[in-house]
């Protein structure tokens, strides 16, 4: 038995199914999926890490023709957005909107006890959603206490609202799935819920944010700044509007974002 240590330490049996269905929702067919895996496989050894499967993952796809390979990196790119100096609550907000929903970010409200301020208000059909984001940048778990946190918080402020929902760019606890199924609270993290989790929400619609490309920190950094926050918002600013904004290195972010889109 081949064991992989996770990012925490734990280690866990090497699951071959997890390459493969990563591999094909970043896009690759089964033909070169299966080429990926055997590629894994010959390199496997006991202790491997979670970020060594990824290297030979990105470059097994690359070696075979797959020039989208950096949508592999998915995870690690979200996990890499705030050091790059973005505000998560602004990212969810995007990404809802793609989705239908109408929002607000950051808004200053009078709950029935204190003043509160709200990360997203997110509406749609006839639900107005207090969105409460918790962004890390480790791949840690979103836990009990603030899903509890967010339902009192929903409380104070419930003549506003018609239900909480908790934001996060990783993965629940098992403890705050059953809270928030038991109180009503709608969960959104890594691949929860199942079909419907943040990367099912992005990879949907195409929005791989910009640090899942391989340019240079002060690149990613200079895009951000300028609000460019997507691959696809790298070309539909077009090279010259970028350098305008203020945008270093753009012909190389432009080459590397048409990968990915």
């Amino acid at each position: 038995m081949v064991r992989v240590r996770k990012k925490d330490g734990r280690l866990e049996e090497f699951d071959r199914t997890k390459v493969l269905k990563t591999c094909l929702r970043s896009g690759a067919n089964v033909e070169i999926a299966e080429k990926v895996l055997r590629d894994v496989e010959e390199r496997l050894y006991d202790g491997i890490t979670t970020d060594e499967i990824l290297e030979i993952v990105i470059e097994s796809l690359l070696k075979h023709g797959y020039e989208k390979a950096a949508t592999y990196d998915l995870k690690q790119s979200l996990l890499r957005l705030g050091p790059a100096g973005f505000n998560f609550e602004k990212f969810v907000a995007r990404v809802l909107e793609e989705w239908g929903y109408s929002t607000e970010t950051n808004v200053t409200m009078k709950g029935r006890c204190v003043m509160q301020e709200v990360d997203v208000i997110a509406r749609k059909d006839e639900e107005v959603y207090m969105i409460e984001c918790k962004f890390h940048n480790q791949p840690i778990y979103t836990g009990l206490k603030e899903v509890m946190y967010t339902y009192a918080r929903f409380l104070d402020l419930s003549d506003h609202f018609t239900a909480a929902w908790v934001f996060t760019n990783t993965k629940f606890s098992e403890e705050a799935k059953q809270y928030a199924s038991c109180m009503g609270i709608k969960l959104t993290g890594w691949r929860y819920p199942e079909g419907e989790g943040i990367e099912e929400l992005l990879e949907r619609k195409g929005m791989y944010p910009i640090t899942i490309l391989k340019v240079d920190k002060e690149t990613i950094e200079s895009a951000i700044k300028a609000g460019i926050v997507f691959c696809k918002d790298v070309l539909n600013a077009g090279v010259d509007r970028l350098k305008k904004l203020g945008v270093k290195n753009v012909e190389k972010l432009v080459e590397e974002a048409r990968k990915v889109v």
